[in-house]
């Protein structure tokens, strides 16, 4: 049951490549690297860390000019879905490093600033950290309160606070999103901006103790007036929500990767279970209802791991990228947690003690739906977008997938209709468009990739995964507006 997506690249030296990092990851997950007891310590242990430098994990994601393996977007996500079926938090933080933690620094920092930062995080002697959130903005990136304000001559003071900052401990590089009024022209924006933990005035605060991905690092970062040179700002000064956003696509899309390298551990743990647990006299695997829950288990994971692959195959697409980040971080995040509660569920009482190690996946897996946007928020900004510009989809030659997407333009019609241009403040409706939108494209992946790979088991996952869409988005299409009237009740309630 080993996901595909570990070691498929976009070109064959990639794949070759991966193949490799994918064996040399499981030899070092068998000898040396315990979910158990990483999660009770609350920390990798610092020969763990080696041993993933020197692989040079934490480099695939830089170009080879600067001493990384410059491995696509897809290539990353495959190495982060081989990480993610032994340990999430080492996933956790070797993908924090690949995506978030320098992609700006790849793709928008000055040629000098890339030369002194980019090699030594290449070979994993220093870590990167991305800081957005702080106590008063969450996934409104908007209400940050960070400033940088330029002094004279050529600099910037940076006063801030920034929470919930993964990799936090560990990292020496943090890009941090911040106002910067007046940089760049712009009244009003804000910057990326990169910061030492060696500048003056840079400190991170103590670890937070978490629900799951314990061995992870999670801290604050206070700034108290840093400063820092304007060749520490990426990119177009005062871009920095437009430049944040091509970095959180990239995260969210790792992120995804891990759900399904999760997913997958989860599946195969339950899958020897099942065969081997005997009730009533049979094997757990022998009874009807267990077959059909995992056979709805193993079509959310293909599904999945075919909406990364669709997604990273818009790498050098910005725009349709951070949209389809979303859906794919929306659906794995809940796959991921959907198939990890299942676990727990057929292992039994089992399942609730932590030695059997599907505790563990199910409390790694829920701060997904939680960070790098929440997906209720997420849901209502795929819906605006499904409003305003639906995506044009090829036929596919596969009627119940096409019924389901034509099926949400009506209601999308019927929606637009009604509402106008008032449909951008209707935020339920936007949410239960954005839900559905993301319906159908898990199931427009599901279906090109059982056409890609062109055997009988894809086209049965395939066609299982349209047909439970279909039946998750009749509700949505049925519903009627009763939300006023509730509203109403609820208030006269005594």
């Amino acid at each position: 049951m080993t996901s595909a997506l570990a070691t498929l690249g976009r070109t064959a030296e990639e794949s070759e490549l991966l193949a490799s990092l994918a064996a040399g990851i499981e030899r070092l997950a068998r000898a040396e690297i315990r979910p158990l007891r990483i999660d009770r310590e609350r920390r990798i242990p610092t020969a763990v860390l080696s041993a993933l430098a020197e692989m040079g994990l934490f480099g695939l994601s830089i170009p080879e000019a600067y001493g990384g393996s410059g491995l696509s977007m897809q290539g990353v996500c495959a190495a982060v879905a081989t990480l993610a079926r032994f340990d999430r938090s080492v996933a956790t933080t070797v993908g924090l490093q690949l995506g978030l933690g320098t992609r700006g620094l790849v793709a928008f920092g000055a040629e000098e600033l890339k030369g002194a930062l980019l090699p030594e995080l290449a070979a994993g002697r220093a870590i990167a950290a991305f800081a957005a959130t702080e106590a008063g903005a969450g996934s409104d990136l908007s209400a940050i309160r960070t400033t940088a304000v330029e002094e004279p001559p050529g600099g910037l003071r940076v006063e801030g606070s920034k929470i919930y900052v993964t990799n936090g401990a560990l990292a020496s590089v943090f890009t941090v999103l911040a106002s910067t009024p007046g940089l760049g022209g712009a009244r009003r924006g804000h910057s990326l901006i990169v910061l030492r933990r060696s500048d003056p005035g840079v400190s991170t605060a103590g670890e937070e103790e978490k629900l799951g991905l314990r061995g992870s690092s999670t801290t604050g970062l206070q700034m108290d007036d840093a400063r820092v040179p304007l060749g520490r700002v990426l990119g177009t000064p005062g871009r920095g929500m437009d430049h944040a956003a091509h970095v959180l696509a990239w995260g969210r899309t790792a992120m995804s990767a891990g759900c399904v390298g999760a997913a997958r551990a989860a599946l195969e743990l339950t899958s020897a279970h099942v065969a081997t647990r005997r009730q009533f006299g049979r094997p757990l695997a022998a009874f009807e209802v267990v077959r059909a829950q995992l056979a709805d288990a193993a079509a959310i994971a293909f599904a999945m791991e075919a909406l990364v692959r669709a997604t990273c195959e818009l790498e050098g697409r910005p725009e349709e990228l951070a949209m389809r980040s979303i859906a794919a971080k929306v659906f794995c995040s809940e796959g991921d947690w959907e198939i990890c509660d299942l676990a727990v569920q057929l292992h039994g009482g089992a399942g609730f003690i932590e030695d059997t190690g599907v505790a563990l996946l199910l409390r790694d897996a829920r701060i997904t739906r939680i960070f790098e946007g929440a997906n209720d928020v997420l849901l209502a900004a795929h819906g605006g977008f499904a409003a305003a510009s639906p995506p044009v989809r090829a036929p596919l030659d596969a009627p119940a997938a096409d019924a389901l997407a034509a099926s949400i333009a009506a209601l999308r019609a019927h929606l637009r209709d009604r509402f106008g241009v008032r449909l951008m403040a209707q935020q339920r409706q936007l949410h239960r468009l954005g839900r559905l939108a993301v319906l159908s494209e898990a199931a427009d992946a599901a279906v090109r990739r059982a056409a890609a790979e062109d055997t009988a088991g894809a086209r049965a996952l395939a066609a299982h995964w349209v047909e439970m869409a279909r039946r998750r988005a009749a509700p949505l299409l049925e519903e009627i507006e009763p939300i006023e009237a509730i509203d109403a009740a609820l208030r006269s309630a005594p």
